[in-house]
């Protein structure tokens, strides 16, 4: 029969070390009702990371055709893990039309305080500022295909809510309200590419969204890949001439980065006379429709890395833009190409493949639903970006999250008490209780012993 004492102090082992045990406690998203203004009955998920600031920036995760919010807010989401690095909160909405994708084509949607689906989601954002102290002057979107769509409409009709945005295979603002358009929405003269304008053309569109604004217009960031067959390439110069001109930069680059993220790729840049990158296009060279979706170079062009200067927090960034969106001078400097272009390895596995991947009956959109944006599982390391279904593997280092190293068990034959010196971090009085139970073990120990009767 093993030592009282040793039986003694194993016991104490256990109450000390469960009273310091981590308890698993993951974030997750939760469905919000009853937000505000909801015009067209979308829904709303919240995903709140463990580690959320006291006033945290938001960013609008939108997903794509045959999706649905959950899709973006899952915690093993491109998006989601970028939460839980930095502390933001990630807001989805979710679309309720029957091919799951947005409205981005209505007089509505594409007006400022016209509802539609981009005003319930402008009623989320006014939430998450009423009821979870969000950041208003830090708030912004992305989103792949119909959510890159959906990101030109939120910039251009609320140019006073969004910050800067991320459009992902997208079309410029108003584009789909071009041309024929089918009784779901879609637009095949502009998903086909068959619509070109100036870019005063496409500027005076945005404009007309919210005539009275002379306010600061948010920054953009585009993604195309150069063999999309569901929204023509043909859009992303379509959307870099709508938004320099919409921003009051040159249509000709400041900057052209050859190989930028990834071989082959190439990346340009417009800024305005104080330097700032107001517009900034990566052209994903090879890359399909589903495309590679890069959360982290996102985050850096909006700055919530923290690495990239906020180019409109007061002095030293450019100043106020007046009306017609051409901004004044200013200092800031441009932003850096962050290092998110990952380590050759396995680039991930992506999400499941969104439902839907086949044409919709009557041909309404042939769109192929999102596997990265937010695929549960997913393995790619924040930084690497995701691959969608039928792209190639971005390419990154594979990580499947940061997992617990439990303290190392004692053997069974010692008389000591291990604890992990990240357990003993978790709370200042934990060390306090682990000294006084050794204390009364040493003093237990150290009594004469008796013979037991006989």
């Amino acid at each position: 029969m093993p030592a009282p004492h040793k039986l003694n102090l194993g016991v104490a082992c256990i109450l000390v070390l469960g009273s310091i045990a981590p308890k698993a406690n993951a974030a997750t998203a939760v469905q919000i009702t009853n937000f505000g203004a909801n015009p067209t009955g979308i829904g709303m998920y919240l995903y709140t990371p463990n580690n959320v600031v006291a006033k945290p920036a938001i960013l609008v995760g939108v997903h794509a055709c045959h999706g649905k919010g959950l899709d973006v807010c899952n915690s093993g989401g491109t998006f989601a893990k970028e939460a839980d690095k930095y502390g933001f909160l990630l807001v989805c909405p979710s679309a309720v039309s029957s091919d799951g994708c947005w409205d981005v084509h209505s007089s509505a949607s594409l007006t400022h305080g016209g509802g539609g689906d981009a005003g319930g989601i402008v009623s989320m954002v006014n939430y998450l500022v009423a009821n979870k102290n969000g950041d208003a002057s830090r708030v912004f979107v992305a989103g792949h295909s119909s959510g890159g769509m959906m990101t030109n409409v939120l910039l251009g009709a609320y140019p006073d809510v969004f910050k800067a945005g991320a459009a992902f295979a997208g079309v410029p603002f108003a584009c789909f309200a071009q041309g024929s358009i089918d009784n779901l929405g879609w637009s095949s003269t502009c998903a086909q590419g068959k619509v070109s304008m100036t870019g005063e053309q496409w500027g005076a569109l945005v404009r007309a969204a919210y005539p009275s604004y002379a306010g600061k217009r948010p920054r953009i960031q585009f993604w195309h890949g150069t063999t999309d067959d569901t929204l023509s390439f043909h859009n992303f110069g379509e959307e870099i001439k709508e938004w320099t001109n919409v921003l009051g930069v040159n249509e000709t680059p400041s900057s052209t980065e050859n190989d930028a993220v990834q071989s082959g790729w190439v990346r340009t840049r417009y800024t305005d006379a104080g330097g700032v990158v107001r517009v900034e296009a990566i052209q994903e060279t090879g890359q399909p429709h589903n495309l590679v979706v890069n959360g982290a170079e996102a985050i850096h062009f909006f700055g919530l890395d923290g690495s990239n200067p906020d180019p409109d927090a007061g002095s030293p960034s450019g100043g106020a833009t007046g009306a017609g969106g051409v901004p004044a001078a200013g200092t800031a400097g441009a932003s850096s190409a962050a290092g998110s272009n990952g380590t050759a390895g396995s680039g991930g596995s992506g999400g499941a493949s969104g439902a839907g991947s086949t044409p919709n009956s009557g041909g309404a959109q042939p769109e192929t639903g999102p596997a990265g944006m937010a695929g549960t599982g997913a393995n790619n390391s924040a930084g690497a970006g995701i691959t969608q279904a039928g792209g190639t593997a971005a390419a990154g280092s594979s990580s499947s999250g940061a997992t617990s190293t439990p303290a190392s068990r004692a053997p069974s034959d010692s008389s000591s008490c291990s604890v992990s010196p990240a357990l003993s971090r978790r709370n200042p009085t934990h060390g306090l209780f682990v000294l006084l139970a050794l204390f009364a073990l040493v003093a237990r120990r150290a009594e004469p012993r008796r013979s037991r009767p006989s």
